[in-house]
Parts: C-alpha cells; sequence; structure tokens
C-alpha cells in the first residue's frame, strides 16, 4: 500500500522524496517540492556520484524557490565538485546579495579561491566565514586560515591561527605539526621552544608537542635534551617511530653510531618498508666500519625505492672501502644516473677512477665537482694535483688562484698553493702566501710539509715559522 506521497510503508522518507522527484520526472509533471526536500535530493545525488541529476534538482529548485541562498550554495558546491569553480562563484555571489551573513557561503567561497591558488582571496572569505562561526567550526577555519598563509608566505600570521585553533582544541594534531613546522620555517627557535614548553606544562601528555619540542632542542644543537624529549614522545606513543628516527640522528650527530643504530632498528618495528630505515641502518654500520652489514642494509633500502640515490652510492661507498673499486664504480655510476647534480657522488666517482688509474676521467669528475660545489673545500688542491701530474702547470695555478681568493680561510688550501709555488721555484710568492698561512694557521703547517718534505730544510722557511712561534 502506498501513501500521499507514493512510497511504501518499509522505505524512507529521503527515499520517498527520491521516489516523488523520480515519478515527477517520468510523468512530466510539476509538483511541488519544499527547499528541506530539494537539498535531501541535492545532497542524495550527490551521494550516488550523480552531479547531472543534482543540477537537474537545482533547475527545478529555481523555478519554485528563486531567491533561497542556501539553495544557491548547495548548487555552488556541486559545480565545485565537477571542478567548474568559475559556474560556482556565480552562485555563491547571488547567494551572497540575499543572505550575507551564512558562514557555509564564505566557506565554500575559500575553497574554490584555495583551488584557484587565490590565497588572498580565499583568506578574505575565511576570515568573513569566522565570523558567524561556533567554536567547533572555528577550529578548521583556523587551519585552513593557516595553510592559506603559509601559501603567500605569511608564517607568522598562520602561527596565529594555529595557535588560536590549538587553544580551541589543544589535541588537534594537524594545528601542533604545523605549528612546528612554521616555527621551523621563520627559524624562531626561540619563539618555538617557549611555546612548545608552555604547551606541555598544560598538556603534558602531547606526544606531538614532545616531537616538536625536540626537534627544536635539535636544531638549537641541544642534542641531549632533544633526545629526552623524544624519549617523553616515545613513552606516551611507544610505536612513535618518527621520534625514535629523530633521536638515532641525534646519536648520530654525536658520532655515537651504536646509539644510532638501534634506535634505527626500532623503527623498523613500525615502519618495516621504510627505505629510509634501512639507509639510516646502513649508513651507521658504514661508519663503524661494518661495511659488509652496511652493503646489506643498503641494498634492501634501494629495494624498497629503486630511486633512492643515496642507497646506491652508500653500497658504492663500502665497496671503495674495501678496495673493491671495479664494484664500486657501477653503483656510483647508477647513483649518479639517478641524481645528476650532486657534488659528491662525483667526488667519489672521481677518487674510484683514480684508484683504478682512470686520472683524465677522474680529472673530469672533479672538474664536475667543481661545477657544482665551487666552494667545497677540498676540490682544487686535488684537481691541481692531478692537472700538476699531467704537467699542465698553467691550469693548475689558475684553479689555485681561484681558491684562494674564493676560499681565504681555507688552511689545507693555502698550504698546497705555497709548496706548487715552492716546486715552481717561485719563491718570492711561495714565501709570502707561506708567511699569510703561519700568520692565520700556524698549527696546520704540517699539510705543507706532507705535500713538499723539501720545505722542512728551507732555511727562509724555518726562519719564517720560528717567528710565528714565538709570537
Amino acid at each position: 500500500m502506498e501513501n500521499e506521497f507514493g512510497a511504501t510503508p518499509e522505505q524512507s522518507p529521503e527515499m520517498a522524496i527520491v521516489k516523488k522527484f523520480e515519478d515527477m520526472l517520468s510523468a512530466k509533471t510539476a509538483l511541488f517540492f519544499d527547499v528541506d526536500e530539494f537539498e535531501d535530493l541535492i545532497d542524495y545525488y550527490n551521494s550516488k556520484g550523480e552531479p547531472a541529476k543534482s543540477l537537474q534538482v537545482c533547475e527545478y529548485a529555481f523555478q519554485q524557490h528563486p531567491k533561497t541562498a542556501s539553495l544557491l550554495v548547495s548548487c555552488a558546491q556541486i559545480y565545485v565538485a565537477i571542478h567548474k569553480p568559475q559556474e560556482a562563484l556565480k552562485y555563491l555571489n547571488m547567494a551572497e546579495s540575499m543572505e550575507p551573513f551564512d558562514i557555509e557561503l564564505f566557506y565554500t567561497k575559500a575553497s574554490i579561491y584555495s583551488q584557484l591558488r587565490n590565497s588572498d582571496r580565499a583568506i578574505e572569505n575565511y576570515k568573513k566565514a569566522l565570523q558567524y562561526a561556533d567554536d567547533g567550526e572555528k577550529e578548521d577555519i583556523l587551519l585552513q586560515l593557516a595553510f592559506e598563509s603559509e601559501n603567500v608566505q605569511k608564517h607568522d600570521e598562520a602561527i596565529k591561527y594555529l595557535k588560536n585553533a590549538l587553544f580551541l582544541n589543544p589535541e588537534n594534531e594537524t594545528a601542533l605539526y604545523e605549528l612546528g613546522f612554521c616555527f621551523d620555517i621563520i627559524k624562531d627557535l626561540d619563539g618555538g621552544k617557549e611555546y612548545f614548553e608552555k604547551f606541555l606544562d598544560d598538556n603534558p601528555y602531547s606526544h606531538i608537542a614532545w616531537f616538536n619540542l625536540g626537534i627544536t632542542f635539535g636544531k638549537m644543537n641541544l642534542l641531549e635534551k632533544a633526545i629526552e624529549c623524544y624519549d617523553f614522545a616515545i613513552a606516551i606513543k611507544e610505536d612513535f617511530s618518527s621520534a625514535y628516527f629523530n633521536k638515532a640522528h641525534c646519536f648520530s650527530q654525536q658520532d655515537l653510531h651504536e646509539e644510532a643504530l638501534e634506535c634505527f632498528k626500532e623503527t623498523l618495528q613500525f615502519d618495516v618498508e621504510d627505505a629510509l630505515s634501512y639507509y639510516y641502518i646502513g649508513e651507521s654500520y658504514e661508519k663503524l666500519e661494518k661495511y659488509s652489514k652496511a652493503i646489506a642494509f643498503y641494498r634492501k633500502a634501494s629495494e624498497l625505492d629503486e630511486f633512492l640515490a643515496d642507497a646506491w652510492l652508500g653500497i658504492g661507498s663500502c665497496y671503495f672501502e674495501l678496495d673493491r673499486f671495479l664494484d664500486s664504480l657501477s653503483y656510483i655510476k647508477k647513483a649518479i644516473e639517478l641524481d645528476e647534480l650532486n657534488p659528491d657522488y662525483f667526488y667519489l666517482l672521481g677518487d674510484v677512477q683514480l684508484q683504478l688509474g682512470f686520472e683524465e676521467e677522474a680529472l673530469n669528475s672533479y672538474l664536475k665537482v667543481y661545477e657544482l660545489d665551487e666552494y667545497n673545500p677540498d676540490i682544487i688542491v686535488d684537481i691541481c694535483t692531478l692537472y700538476e701530474k699531467s704537467g699542465e702547470t698553467e691550469a693548475a695555478m689558475d684553479f689555485y688562484c681561484r681558491g684562494v681568493q674564493d676560499q681565504p680561510k681555507n688552511a689545507r688550501l693555502l698550504y698546497n698553493f705555497v709548496a706548487f709555488l715552492f716546486k715552481l721555484g717561485d719563491l718570492i710568492n711561495a714565501l709570502f702566501y707561506l708567511d699569510t698561512a703561519l700568520k692565520e694557521f700556524y698549527s696546520e703547517m704540517d699539510e705543507l710539509f706532507n705535500v713538499y718534505e723539501e720545505a722542512k730544510y728551507n732555511p727562509q722557511v724555518i726562519e719564517l715559522i720560528e717567528f710565528y712561534k714565538v709570537r
């Protein structure tokens, strides 16, 4: 038996409205629906993924309720969903002229401007929405305001919005992470430290706040305090792999590679397929000179992420240390295929080529390092050594002159230049630069004797050394 709406008793009220609308379309008649019923129909067809049908509902709705802002907003949301933002804005502007106090209207408008990469207009409309929002709605709007502020590099503004969101809900994890990011971006370490310490006074069981404070202490090079913070975070959330990961890096920075290794291994309990964890375990083993184990973990990292260039380089680096230079060569070249702009890769390539006797190829690799990183403290000496060995003294002189001009505080470079000048027989310039080197870097004079032992027996060198020794 059907009721007055044409629905059978087992049908829900929503389905009754849908049936009424479908019957109207089939019969090509005109039936009346109130605003709520039209909105229910729009919601129903949206949930079914039928935007064309939703727009058809809008067409009928506007015939019966032409000046209803909520229907205009609903129609705009359909156009947003089908990626027609300009159409959506047209309906939202019509709605705003009728009812300029609708939070949904401004929120939708702001979302559209965000999609259009117009953050200034998005912020303007999120602020309007905020005026009419209750506390539950404010939290999300404040987050959106923070994101848009970040998009226009106004991180101070973003921090203000995130703090307000956390005042409303201290458990908002997204806001906490984003706030830590913003303090980091503007390099306000003191501000971040002060905020998170105060926040933890009121919310001592926030693992994310402890994590953020740990990052802040790490950036301040207060590594023991950072580790302590990560320990608190782990105590609260035992499976917090990021805290183990960061704690491990703090140990690495202190050359505590055994401790770092254990922490990196802990991360694998929670992120079994994490290529970076395997990579850093490999790196820890490499620093402990356990090259076979390092290679095994680097291999696992490269299997999980074949585009992780550092893992391929790590294997090459370990084979280099094991004097397996041909094996090393193939892995380094694979790393360079994946990252052609990393000077460290070309440096190791040059070192391997030199060990294999490929001096011309090694020189080309070192020149590539210089091209990518001309302020590398060692590269000029290595380039000049090869030029000198091949008899290209003019090229060596050119690089040395550039180097001492660009890196006047590079003691190794300066003493090697002095040795080069002595070997050329340019005694006046050799003594001039030796005087400069001894004045600035007296304690590092052995660098000169390592590359030019004859200097030990030069009376003028001895005289200069004695002069600076007594000063």
